[in-house]
Protein backbone atom coordinates (compact mmCIF):
# COMPACT_ATOMS: atom_id res chain seq x y z
CA UNK A 1 0.00 0.00 0.00
CA UNK A 2 3.17 2.41 0.84
CA UNK A 3 4.63 1.26 -1.90
CA UNK A 4 1.88 1.98 -4.36
CA UNK A 5 1.11 5.49 -2.58
CA UNK A 6 5.06 6.96 -3.20
CA UNK A 7 5.42 5.25 -6.53
CA UNK A 8 2.55 6.85 -7.77
CA UNK A 9 3.79 10.08 -10.23
CA UNK A 10 0.48 12.49 -9.32
CA UNK A 11 1.64 11.60 -5.31
CA UNK A 12 5.08 12.37 -5.77
CA UNK A 13 4.21 15.73 -7.46
CA UNK A 14 1.90 16.34 -4.45
CA UNK A 15 4.49 15.18 -2.16
CA UNK A 16 7.25 17.70 -3.55
CA UNK A 17 4.77 20.55 -3.66
CA UNK A 18 3.66 20.08 -0.09
CA UNK A 19 7.32 20.12 0.84
CA UNK A 20 8.06 22.79 -1.10
CA UNK A 21 5.59 24.79 0.81
CA UNK A 22 6.64 23.81 3.91
CA UNK A 23 10.55 24.80 3.64
CA UNK A 24 9.06 28.04 2.29
CA UNK A 25 7.44 28.79 5.40
CA UNK A 26 9.51 27.83 7.60
CA UNK A 27 12.14 29.75 5.38
CA UNK A 28 9.87 32.99 5.80
CA UNK A 29 9.53 31.91 9.07
CA UNK A 30 12.93 31.71 10.55
CA UNK A 31 13.67 35.52 8.17
CA UNK A 32 10.92 37.00 10.29
CA UNK A 33 12.06 35.71 13.42
CA UNK A 34 16.09 37.10 12.19
CA UNK A 35 14.50 40.93 11.59
CA UNK A 36 12.30 40.98 14.88
CA UNK A 37 15.93 39.61 16.67
CA UNK A 38 18.16 42.86 14.65
CA UNK A 39 15.82 45.02 15.44
CA UNK A 40 15.18 44.38 18.78
CA UNK A 41 19.14 44.36 19.09
CA UNK A 42 19.04 47.70 17.42
CA UNK A 43 16.81 49.17 19.47
CA UNK A 44 18.69 48.20 22.88
CA UNK A 45 22.36 48.96 21.25
CA UNK A 46 20.93 52.67 21.00
CA UNK A 47 19.36 52.77 23.94
CA UNK A 48 22.83 51.83 25.66
CA UNK A 49 24.09 54.69 22.85
CA UNK A 50 21.89 57.03 24.46
CA UNK A 51 22.50 55.98 27.54
CA UNK A 52 26.22 56.29 27.41
CA UNK A 53 26.04 59.69 25.67
CA UNK A 54 23.73 61.27 28.55
CA UNK A 55 26.76 59.93 30.78
CA UNK A 56 29.52 61.20 29.18
CA UNK A 57 27.54 64.41 28.93
CA UNK A 58 26.87 64.69 32.61
CA UNK A 59 30.87 63.75 33.50
CA UNK A 60 31.41 66.26 31.04
CA UNK A 61 29.26 69.16 32.57
CA UNK A 62 30.37 68.03 35.86
CA UNK A 63 34.27 68.27 35.06
CA UNK A 64 33.11 71.70 33.60
CA UNK A 65 31.52 73.07 36.81
CA UNK A 66 34.42 71.77 38.87
CA UNK A 67 37.10 73.80 36.57
CA UNK A 68 35.53 76.71 36.82
CA UNK A 69 35.27 76.62 40.44
CA UNK A 70 38.84 75.86 41.05
CA UNK A 71 39.34 78.69 38.64
CA UNK A 72 37.49 81.23 40.10
CA UNK A 73 39.12 80.63 43.42
CA UNK A 74 42.02 82.56 41.60
CA UNK A 75 40.51 84.85 39.91
CA UNK A 76 40.09 83.58 36.50
CA UNK A 77 36.77 82.76 34.77
CA UNK A 78 35.74 80.54 31.53
CA UNK A 79 35.69 83.41 29.59
CA UNK A 80 39.00 84.15 30.23
CA UNK A 81 40.04 80.82 29.57
CA UNK A 82 38.55 81.34 25.44
CA UNK A 83 40.90 84.59 25.48
CA UNK A 84 44.16 82.21 25.70
CA UNK A 85 46.20 81.70 22.58
CA UNK A 86 45.74 77.79 22.18
CA UNK A 87 48.83 77.07 20.10
CA UNK A 88 51.55 78.80 22.43
CA UNK A 89 49.36 77.77 25.47
CA UNK A 90 49.95 74.02 24.52
CA UNK A 91 53.99 74.32 23.85
CA UNK A 92 53.81 76.25 27.38
CA UNK A 93 52.78 73.06 28.36
CA UNK A 94 55.22 71.33 26.49
CA UNK A 95 57.82 73.34 27.57
CA UNK A 96 57.15 72.50 31.33
CA UNK A 97 57.02 68.55 30.29
CA UNK A 98 60.46 69.09 28.82
CA UNK A 99 61.99 70.77 31.74
CA UNK A 100 60.95 68.05 34.21
CA UNK A 101 62.23 65.35 31.64
CA UNK A 102 66.16 67.16 31.77
CA UNK A 103 65.96 67.36 35.19
CA UNK A 104 64.91 63.38 35.23
CA UNK A 105 67.50 62.82 32.88
CA UNK A 106 70.43 64.71 34.76
CA UNK A 107 69.96 62.90 37.61
CA UNK A 108 69.61 58.99 36.34
CA UNK A 109 72.32 56.31 36.51
CA UNK A 110 71.01 55.34 32.99
CA UNK A 111 73.44 57.47 30.95
CA UNK A 112 75.97 54.70 29.54
CA UNK A 113 76.28 50.89 30.02
CA UNK A 114 79.20 49.01 29.70
CA UNK A 115 81.76 46.10 31.07
CA UNK A 116 84.39 47.51 33.87
CA UNK A 117 87.09 45.12 35.48
CA UNK A 118 88.07 44.04 38.42
CA UNK A 119 90.66 41.33 39.15
CA UNK A 120 90.33 40.39 36.15
CA UNK A 121 85.91 39.85 36.82
CA UNK A 122 83.61 41.89 34.33
CA UNK A 123 81.13 43.77 35.59
CA UNK A 124 78.04 45.59 34.40
CA UNK A 125 78.42 49.73 35.03
CA UNK A 126 76.09 51.74 35.26
CA UNK A 127 77.02 55.17 34.71
CA UNK A 128 75.36 58.83 35.73
CA UNK A 129 76.83 62.02 34.44
CA UNK A 130 78.69 62.37 38.12
CA UNK A 131 79.12 58.30 39.47
CA UNK A 132 78.51 54.93 38.76
CA UNK A 133 76.66 51.80 40.15
CA UNK A 134 78.34 48.34 39.36
CA UNK A 135 75.68 45.30 39.30
CA UNK A 136 72.79 43.58 37.72
CA UNK A 137 69.27 45.20 36.05
CA UNK A 138 67.78 43.85 39.46
CA UNK A 139 70.27 44.87 41.84
CA UNK A 140 72.19 47.93 40.23
CA UNK A 141 74.80 48.30 42.98
CA UNK A 142 75.48 44.45 44.21
CA UNK A 143 79.27 44.79 43.05
CA UNK A 144 79.85 48.23 44.32
CA UNK A 145 82.28 46.57 46.73
CA UNK A 146 84.77 45.22 43.90
CA UNK A 147 85.37 49.10 43.12
CA UNK A 148 84.74 51.09 45.79
CA UNK A 149 83.72 51.60 49.57
CA UNK A 150 80.72 53.40 48.95
CA UNK A 151 77.43 51.21 49.08
CA UNK A 152 75.07 53.58 46.92
CA UNK A 153 77.27 54.61 44.39
CA UNK A 154 81.31 55.14 43.12
CA UNK A 155 82.10 58.50 42.21
CA UNK A 156 83.37 58.91 39.02
CA UNK A 157 85.92 61.52 40.30
CA UNK A 158 87.32 58.88 43.14
CA UNK A 159 87.54 56.37 40.42
CA UNK A 160 89.68 58.33 37.95
CA UNK A 161 91.93 59.52 40.93
CA UNK A 162 92.56 56.07 42.13
CA UNK A 163 96.26 54.63 40.92
CA UNK A 164 96.15 51.80 38.31
CA UNK A 165 96.89 48.36 38.73
CA UNK A 166 99.92 46.70 36.68
CA UNK A 167 98.33 43.07 36.86
CA UNK A 168 97.68 41.99 33.37
CA UNK A 169 96.43 38.56 31.31
CA UNK A 170 98.88 36.59 29.53
CA UNK A 171 97.80 38.22 26.18
CA UNK A 172 98.82 41.89 28.41
CA UNK A 173 95.23 43.26 28.41
CA UNK A 174 94.83 44.92 32.10
CA UNK A 175 92.41 43.09 34.67
CA UNK A 176 91.58 46.43 35.95
CA UNK A 177 89.77 49.40 34.01
CA UNK A 178 92.38 52.25 33.68
CA UNK A 179 92.03 55.07 35.21
CA UNK A 180 91.77 57.21 32.13
CA UNK A 181 88.56 55.57 31.16
CA UNK A 182 86.87 56.71 34.32
CA UNK A 183 88.53 60.13 33.99
CA UNK A 184 87.22 60.20 30.26
CA UNK A 185 83.81 59.54 31.66
CA UNK A 186 84.47 62.35 34.52
CA UNK A 187 85.31 64.63 31.75
CA UNK A 188 82.19 63.97 29.68
CA UNK A 189 79.58 64.06 32.34
CA UNK A 190 80.91 67.14 33.73
CA UNK A 191 80.60 69.08 30.12
CA UNK A 192 77.11 67.71 29.95
CA UNK A 193 75.74 68.61 33.41
CA UNK A 194 77.27 72.11 32.29
CA UNK A 195 75.95 72.46 29.16
CA UNK A 196 72.14 71.07 30.33
CA UNK A 197 72.14 73.34 33.61
CA UNK A 198 73.44 76.64 31.28
CA UNK A 199 70.43 74.91 28.71
CA UNK A 200 68.23 74.77 31.30
CA UNK A 201 67.68 78.42 31.87
CA UNK A 202 66.33 79.25 28.70
CA UNK A 203 64.29 76.38 29.39
CA UNK A 204 62.59 77.84 32.31
CA UNK A 205 62.46 81.51 30.35
CA UNK A 206 61.09 79.46 27.31
CA UNK A 207 58.30 78.17 29.04
CA UNK A 208 57.12 80.92 31.76
CA UNK A 209 57.32 83.90 28.07
CA UNK A 210 55.32 81.30 26.06
CA UNK A 211 52.87 80.94 28.91
CA UNK A 212 52.60 84.69 29.05
CA UNK A 213 52.24 85.37 25.75
CA UNK A 214 49.44 82.74 25.47
CA UNK A 215 47.46 84.05 28.93
CA UNK A 216 48.44 87.59 28.25
CA UNK A 217 44.65 88.76 27.54
CA UNK A 218 43.22 87.47 30.83
CA UNK A 219 43.24 90.39 33.42
CA UNK A 220 45.60 89.18 36.15
CA UNK A 221 48.47 88.33 33.86
CA UNK A 222 47.82 91.55 31.72
CA UNK A 223 48.90 93.98 33.75
CA UNK A 224 52.58 91.75 34.16
CA UNK A 225 52.63 92.06 30.55
CA UNK A 226 51.57 96.12 30.09
CA UNK A 227 54.15 96.51 33.12
CA UNK A 228 57.13 94.98 30.79
CA UNK A 229 55.89 97.11 27.92
CA UNK A 230 55.92 99.88 29.22
CA UNK A 231 58.71 99.61 31.89
CA UNK A 232 61.18 98.14 28.78
CA UNK A 233 59.44 99.71 25.78
CA UNK A 234 59.04 95.88 24.44
CA UNK A 235 56.83 95.80 21.32
CA UNK A 236 55.16 92.63 20.15
CA UNK A 237 57.42 91.83 17.15
CA UNK A 238 60.37 92.06 19.66
CA UNK A 239 58.39 89.72 22.55
CA UNK A 240 58.32 87.18 19.57
CA UNK A 241 61.76 87.54 18.64
CA UNK A 242 62.75 87.07 22.72
CA UNK A 243 60.67 84.07 23.20
CA UNK A 244 61.53 82.51 19.53
CA UNK A 245 65.47 83.22 20.91
CA UNK A 246 64.59 81.37 23.89
CA UNK A 247 63.65 77.81 22.54
CA UNK A 248 66.29 78.14 19.73
CA UNK A 249 68.92 78.67 22.87
CA UNK A 250 67.25 75.40 24.90
CA UNK A 251 67.29 73.69 21.44
CA UNK A 252 70.79 74.26 20.59
CA UNK A 253 71.98 73.79 24.41
CA UNK A 254 70.31 70.17 24.35
CA UNK A 255 72.10 69.50 20.48
CA UNK A 256 75.41 70.57 21.64
CA UNK A 257 75.09 68.69 25.04
CA UNK A 258 74.02 64.88 22.92
CA UNK A 259 77.03 65.87 20.32
CA UNK A 260 79.65 66.13 23.12
CA UNK A 261 78.92 64.15 25.59
CA UNK A 262 78.44 60.93 22.68
CA UNK A 263 81.92 62.26 21.62
CA UNK A 264 83.61 62.41 24.95
CA UNK A 265 82.60 59.29 26.63
CA UNK A 266 85.19 56.34 26.17
CA UNK A 267 85.09 53.57 23.84
CA UNK A 268 85.57 51.08 26.86
CA UNK A 269 85.77 50.15 30.16
CA UNK A 270 88.23 48.06 29.69
CA UNK A 271 85.83 45.03 27.93
CA UNK A 272 83.88 45.53 24.79
CA UNK A 273 82.35 49.05 24.02
CA UNK A 274 80.24 51.26 25.78
CA UNK A 275 76.01 51.93 25.38
CA UNK A 276 74.37 54.79 25.41
CA UNK A 277 71.51 54.27 28.01
CA UNK A 278 68.02 55.37 28.63
CA UNK A 279 69.24 58.68 30.44
CA UNK A 280 71.04 60.00 27.14
CA UNK A 281 67.77 58.67 25.50
CA UNK A 282 65.56 61.08 27.78
CA UNK A 283 67.78 63.71 26.35
CA UNK A 284 66.88 62.56 22.85
CA UNK A 285 63.48 62.83 23.54
CA UNK A 286 63.19 66.22 24.73
CA UNK A 287 65.24 67.69 22.29
CA UNK A 288 62.76 66.29 19.88
CA UNK A 289 59.84 67.45 21.46
CA UNK A 290 61.75 70.86 21.87
CA UNK A 291 62.17 70.70 17.80
CA UNK A 292 58.44 70.07 17.34
CA UNK A 293 56.70 72.08 19.93
CA UNK A 294 59.44 75.30 18.49
CA UNK A 295 58.79 74.81 15.22
CA UNK A 296 55.43 75.14 15.91
CA UNK A 297 55.22 77.84 17.76
CA UNK A 298 57.63 79.75 15.43
CA UNK A 299 55.31 79.14 12.73
CA UNK A 300 52.32 80.15 14.50
CA UNK A 301 54.20 83.68 15.80
CA UNK A 302 55.54 84.80 12.33
CA UNK A 303 52.72 83.06 10.57
CA UNK A 304 55.33 81.12 8.21
CA UNK A 305 52.66 78.67 7.40
CA UNK A 306 48.76 78.11 6.44
CA UNK A 307 47.22 75.69 8.70
CA UNK A 308 44.24 75.69 6.65
CA UNK A 309 44.79 71.78 5.84
CA UNK A 310 45.81 70.85 9.22
CA UNK A 311 42.36 72.52 10.58
CA UNK A 312 40.16 70.95 7.60
CA UNK A 313 41.61 67.09 8.66
CA UNK A 314 41.09 68.30 12.14
CA UNK A 315 37.78 69.10 11.06
CA UNK A 316 37.55 65.39 9.64
CA UNK A 317 38.41 64.07 12.24
CA UNK A 318 35.80 65.76 14.75
CA UNK A 319 33.17 64.99 12.07
CA UNK A 320 34.10 60.98 11.77
CA UNK A 321 31.41 59.09 13.56
CA UNK A 322 32.60 57.70 17.43
CA UNK A 323 31.63 53.90 16.53
CA UNK A 324 33.20 54.07 13.07
CA UNK A 325 36.14 52.61 11.35
CA UNK A 326 37.53 55.94 9.99
CA UNK A 327 37.67 57.13 13.87
CA UNK A 328 38.84 54.07 15.01
CA UNK A 329 41.37 54.05 12.42
CA UNK A 330 42.48 57.74 13.06
CA UNK A 331 42.69 57.01 16.67
CA UNK A 332 45.35 54.55 16.48
CA UNK A 333 47.11 56.38 14.13
CA UNK A 334 47.24 58.98 16.86
CA UNK A 335 48.35 56.34 19.88
CA UNK A 336 50.69 54.64 17.14
CA UNK A 337 52.40 58.13 16.48
CA UNK A 338 52.69 58.68 20.62
CA UNK A 339 54.59 55.45 21.23
CA UNK A 340 56.34 56.08 18.37
CA UNK A 341 57.43 59.46 20.22
CA UNK A 342 58.26 57.95 23.38
CA UNK A 343 60.25 55.28 21.64
CA UNK A 344 63.02 57.82 20.86
CA UNK A 345 63.89 57.49 24.98
CA UNK A 346 65.46 53.93 23.35
CA UNK A 347 66.13 54.42 19.56
CA UNK A 348 64.70 56.20 16.75
CA UNK A 349 62.94 54.38 14.64
CA UNK A 350 62.34 56.03 11.23
CA UNK A 351 59.27 53.67 10.49
CA UNK A 352 56.69 56.15 12.48
CA UNK A 353 57.36 57.89 9.41
CA UNK A 354 54.71 55.76 7.80
CA UNK A 355 51.99 57.35 9.89
CA UNK A 356 52.47 60.50 7.61
CA UNK A 357 51.78 58.09 4.39
CA UNK A 358 48.51 56.76 6.08
CA UNK A 359 47.28 60.52 7.39
CA UNK A 360 47.52 61.60 3.41
CA UNK A 361 45.73 58.44 2.60
CA UNK A 362 42.87 59.06 4.92
CA UNK A 363 42.49 62.79 4.23
CA UNK A 364 43.06 62.92 0.81
CA UNK A 365 41.52 59.08 0.26
CA UNK A 366 44.08 58.23 -2.54
CA UNK A 367 45.22 54.87 -3.87
CA UNK A 368 49.05 56.14 -3.94
CA UNK A 369 49.11 56.67 -0.40
CA UNK A 370 47.48 53.45 0.55
CA UNK A 371 49.67 51.26 -1.63
CA UNK A 372 52.95 52.59 -0.33
CA UNK A 373 51.94 52.55 3.24
CA UNK A 374 50.68 48.90 2.24
CA UNK A 375 53.87 47.79 0.71
CA UNK A 376 56.14 49.33 3.05
CA UNK A 377 54.35 48.60 6.52
CA UNK A 378 54.53 45.01 5.23
CA UNK A 379 58.16 45.05 5.09
CA UNK A 380 58.20 47.14 8.38
CA UNK A 381 56.97 43.74 9.69
CA UNK A 382 59.26 41.83 8.45
CA UNK A 383 62.36 43.16 9.89
CA UNK A 384 60.04 43.95 13.33
CA UNK A 385 59.90 40.41 13.52
CA UNK A 386 63.69 39.75 13.18
CA UNK A 387 63.89 42.15 15.78
CA UNK A 388 61.80 40.96 17.68
CA UNK A 389 63.19 37.43 17.50
CA UNK A 390 67.04 38.98 18.55
CA UNK A 391 65.29 40.58 22.00
CA UNK A 392 67.05 39.14 25.32
CA UNK A 393 64.92 38.18 27.95
CA UNK A 394 63.56 40.63 29.93
CA UNK A 395 65.27 39.57 33.06
CA UNK A 396 68.63 40.75 31.41
CA UNK A 397 67.49 43.99 30.04
CA UNK A 398 67.99 47.32 32.24
CA UNK A 399 64.36 49.70 33.29
CA UNK A 400 65.27 51.46 29.39
CA UNK A 401 65.43 48.70 27.31
CA UNK A 402 62.40 47.08 29.05
CA UNK A 403 60.60 50.11 28.31
CA UNK A 404 61.85 50.21 24.92
CA UNK A 405 60.60 46.30 24.18
CA UNK A 406 57.15 47.11 25.44
CA UNK A 407 56.74 50.03 23.37
CA UNK A 408 58.08 48.17 20.45
CA UNK A 409 55.62 45.28 20.42
CA UNK A 410 52.60 47.37 21.30
CA UNK A 411 53.90 49.26 18.25
CA UNK A 412 54.17 45.87 16.05
CA UNK A 413 50.52 44.78 16.99
CA UNK A 414 49.35 48.34 16.34
CA UNK A 415 50.15 47.95 12.60
CA UNK A 416 47.76 44.84 11.86
CA UNK A 417 44.76 46.69 13.75
CA UNK A 418 45.54 50.01 11.55
CA UNK A 419 45.75 47.27 8.26
CA UNK A 420 42.78 45.73 9.65
CA UNK A 421 40.74 48.54 10.10
CA UNK A 422 42.11 50.02 7.03
CA UNK A 423 40.37 46.97 5.00
CA UNK A 424 37.09 48.22 7.69
CA UNK A 425 36.76 51.13 6.23
CA UNK A 426 37.66 50.74 2.61
CA UNK A 427 35.19 47.45 2.69
CA UNK A 428 32.13 49.28 4.21
CA UNK A 429 32.40 52.88 4.65
CA UNK A 430 34.33 54.80 1.99
CA UNK A 431 32.03 54.74 -0.46
CA UNK A 432 29.68 56.55 2.09
CA UNK A 433 31.90 59.02 3.13
CA UNK A 434 34.00 60.33 0.04
CA UNK A 435 33.53 60.46 -3.68
CA UNK A 436 35.04 58.41 -6.23
CA UNK A 437 35.21 54.50 -4.94
CA UNK A 438 37.64 52.67 -2.11
CA UNK A 439 41.45 52.94 -2.84
CA UNK A 440 41.05 49.44 -1.95
CA UNK A 441 38.64 49.03 -4.88
CA UNK A 442 40.79 50.93 -7.37
CA UNK A 443 44.11 48.91 -6.19
CA UNK A 444 41.95 45.68 -7.23
CA UNK A 445 40.69 47.01 -10.58
CA UNK A 446 44.71 48.59 -11.65
CA UNK A 447 42.63 52.17 -11.58
CA UNK A 448 44.79 54.61 -12.67
CA UNK A 449 44.82 57.88 -10.43
CA UNK A 450 47.28 60.44 -11.89
CA UNK A 451 47.13 62.92 -9.24
CA UNK A 452 48.90 62.52 -5.86
CA UNK A 453 46.37 64.25 -3.81
CA UNK A 454 43.12 65.79 -4.30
Amino acid sequence: MLYTLFNNEANKEDFAFGSELVFEYVNAFQRQQEAEMKEKAAAILQDQLGRARAISEAVYVKSIDVRNQALAKVGVSPEDIAKLNKVPLVVAVAGFVINIVLMLAMGNYAWLKATALSAGQPFTAYLSLTDVKFGTPADPSADNLYFCEGSGACSLSYLCAKQDDAATFSNGIPKYTPAEAWCTAKSAGSMALTLLWVGFIPGLAAMALTFLYAAKEIAIFQEIVLKVESQMNVSEATQKMVIAGCWGALWLFLFVSLTVYASMVPDSLGWGTVQLEASFGLLRFAFVLVSIFGALLVSNLFTLWDAGNVIEAWMEFTEAKLFSAKKALYLLLFLQLGLYLLLVVSYVDWSGLLIVLAGFYLDAKNKNFLLMYLVLVSISILFDVIHMASLPSSANMTPGEGFGASLFNVIFFLKFLIIGMIYTYEKYEKESDGEGGGAWNQLEMGGRDDEIAE
